[in-house]
């Protein structure tokens, strides 16, 4: 639950910082209703209060608002929004999130979706993962179905060709005319905070998307500092001097503040300078990211949202690697963090 309640919060971030009528390029539009419904050739992101898609995307599509409605064609769909509607879509793969989510006679390969009540009236070619409070299942699915839910209803028309996979608290109601290969349940235990590989996975996919859409966002909104960004020297001496001044800047910032905490005239910066430290700590991949980015793809990928997007993927994948991924968390944490320090300090002397 705090997940969703997490990732909503970032939804509404994201609406409130979409300026009204921004537009920049085809594949990157965003407005407070908006509507796409023609062939874009290119991996597209779109945002807004209302977003109605019924493109052609060649590429995959990033897609958030208040009320979504997609009936669109892309290679992967990521979507997220209070209210979400999927009608004849074709995708690969569909990542959803949300409060409301609604999958109708679409054409997907894997589902994987996360909401306080979601409702399946589609045909699934593969797998589903489901993660919410109520699930409705109302169609064929031919492969495995994964959920983590409190109410399941599986409903008269429902065929699972493979194994139906739920908690053993759960409430759960299967029709009498459904189909169900197999059943089997798993139990939760509260006690503990060890996570399924599943579940690890789920929660680096809930972070990728929500940093995704900060991301873009910023990005739209701020060109001059991401042109700050991709100016930065790419040689690894540069490199490792920003990971060394983000390391001291990690270390210092905190033991600052608690000194200024001694002094009653400090008390107010000390905690301002925590929560912005806070803030940059939580975004530092985004600079890391797009500098990376630029590095290794500069020359394949022109599109600077796409290559911000393929290059968020691959440090996210990379962290869930035994063995490394802790190391590249550290890493790319404080490589930001010195980017970070770089432009405010450059930001001051311009002045």
């Amino acid at each position: 639950m705090k997940k969703k309640i997490f990732l909503l919060l970032i939804l509404v971030l994201s609406l409130v910082m979409v300026p009204v009528g921004a537009k920049s390029k085809d594949n990157f539009v965003a407005n407070d209703n908006l509507k796409l419904d023609k062939s874009i050739g290119a991996t597209t992101f779109a945002a807004g209060n209302t977003v109605n898609v019924n493109s052609e995307i060649d590429g995959a599509a990033f897609i958030a608002g208040n009320n979504v409605s997609v009936s669109s064609s892309q290679d992967f769909l990521f979507t997220a929004g209070n209210s979400v509607t999927l009608n004849e879509v074709n995708a690969k793969d569909a990542f959803v999130a949300g409060s409301n989510i609604n999958v109708q006679s679409s054409n997907i390969r894997d589902l994987y979706a996360a909401a306080e009540t979601i409702r399946i009236d589609s045909n699934i070619s593969r797998n589903a993962y489901l993660g919410g409070t109520n699930v409705t299942i109302n169609s064929i699915i031919n492969g495995d179905v994964e959920i983590s839910a409190e109410n399941i209803v599986i409903g008269k028309e429902a065929e699972i060709i493979g194994t139906l996979n739920y908690p053993e608290n759960a409430k759960i109601s299967i029709a009498e005319t459904a189909k169900v290969a197999q059943k089997t349940t798993y139990k939760v235990d509260t006690s503990t905070s060890e996570k399924t590989f599943k579940s690890k996975v789920l929660d680096r996919l809930y972070a990728f998307i929500s940093m995704l859409i900060i991301g873009i966002i910023l990005m739209a909104l701020n060109k001059k500092v991401f042109t700050k960004i991709a100016k930065i020297k790419k040689d690894v001496s540069t490199f490792a001097k920003n990971v060394g001044v983000g390391f001291v800047f990690l270390v210092v910032v905190p033991i600052a503040a608690i000194i200024l905490l001694v002094t009653v005239v400090g008390v107010p910066i000390s905690i301002i300078s925590l929560l912005l430290y806070g803030i940059m700590i939580y975004l530092s991949v985004i600079p890391t990211a797009y500098y990376l980015g630029n590095v290794f793809l500069k020359d394949k990928i022109k599109n600077e949202f796409g290559l911000f997007a393929i290059s968020l993927l691959a440090i996210y994948i990379l962290r869930m690697i035994p063995g490394i991924g802790g190391l590249v968390t550290f890493i790319s944490l404080c490589f930001g963090l010195g980017v970070y320090f770089e432009l405010i300090k450059s930001n001051i002397n311009s002045k």
